[in-house]
C-alpha cells in the first residue's frame, strides 16, 4: 500500500504506473505490446493486470498486435504485475484504509461490487517465479513454505481444470537475458528508505 502513497504523490492524476513484485519475469516485449494497444481503451480501467495468476478472463475487450488480449478481470487475485491510475492509487488508499483481509483479496471484492473496473491481459506478459530457498522473496518470504508450495500447485491444477491458461514460463523471458551484476548495482544505488532491500519488513506497512 506504501507503493500507492508513492504513486499518488508523485505522478499527475491520470498517469499510469508499472507496479511490479520482485518475483516475477517479463516478456520482452512488454512495453511494445502496452503501447500497441489503443489510448481509448486506457481511458476506461481503473487496473490493468499484466499478470494473471491463472485466473478465468471474463468478456473480451480487445485483441491486438503480438497474440495479446484484454478482457474484463472476473478475479483480478493477483497484484505481481499491473499497471494503476495515480488517482485510483489514492482512491485505494481511502477504500483500504484499514483492511480486513490480504490486500489482493480486497481488490477482488471491490471489482466484484463495481467499485472498480479492472482489465487483464491474456496471455499474461508476467509470472510469478517459483520461490525457493535459493531463489527467495523480499516481498513474499512465507513462499518458501512446503505447505503454500503445495496449495499454489492444487490452485493451478483447478485454475486449469476451469479453463484458465496456466503458465510457468514465457514466450521470450526477459529474466532469461537480465545482467544481475548491474540489477545488484542498480538497487544499492537506487534503493533508499524503506525500499532498501532490508527495511522492507520493518517499515510498518501492512500489505505492502
Amino acid at each position: 500500500m506504501q507503493i500507492w502513497s508513492a504513486i499518488t504523490f508523485s505522478t499527475n492524476n491520470d498517469s499510469w504506473s508499472l507496479v511490479f513484485e520482485d518475483d516475477i519475469d517479463l516478456e520482452t516485449l512488454t512495453l511494445e505490446v502496452l503501447q500497441s494497444f489503443p489510448n481509448d481503451l486506457w481511458n476506461k480501467p481503473d487496473l490493468i493486470y499484466l499478470g494473471s495468476c491463472g485466473n478465468i478472463p471474463g468478456s473480451k475487450i480487445y485483441e491486438g498486435a503480438y497474440g495479446y488480449r484484454i478482457h474484463q478481470a472476473l478475479n483480478p487475485s493477483c497484484t505481481h504485475a499491473y499497471a494503476i491510475r495515480s488517482y485510483v492509487a489514492a482512491k485505494l488508499l481511502r477504500l483500504l484504509s484499514s483492511p480486513r483481509r490480504a490486500v489482493d483479496d480486497e481488490i477482488v471484492l471491490l471489482s466484484k461490487s463495481q467499485k472498480l473496473l479492472v482489465y487483464s491481459i491474456h496471455p499474461p506478459l508476467a509470472i510469478q517465479r517459483s520461490i525457493t530457498s535459493s531463489n527467495p522473496s523480499d516481498v513474499n518470504p512465507v513462499k518458501v513454505s512446503w505447505s503454500f508450495q503445495v496449495k499454489a500447485h492444487i490452485d493451478s491444477m483447478l485454475r486449469w481444470w476451469q479453463g484458465a491458461e496456466v503458465l510457468d514460463k514465457l514466450k521470450d523471458s526477459a529474466l532469461a537475458k537480465a545482467d544481475f551484476e548491474k540489477a545488484v548495482e542498480w538497487r544499492e544505488k537506487n534503493e533508499h528508505g524503506i525500499w532498501k532491500n532490508g527495511n522492507r519488513n520493518n517499515s510498518g506497512c501492512v500489505g505492502c
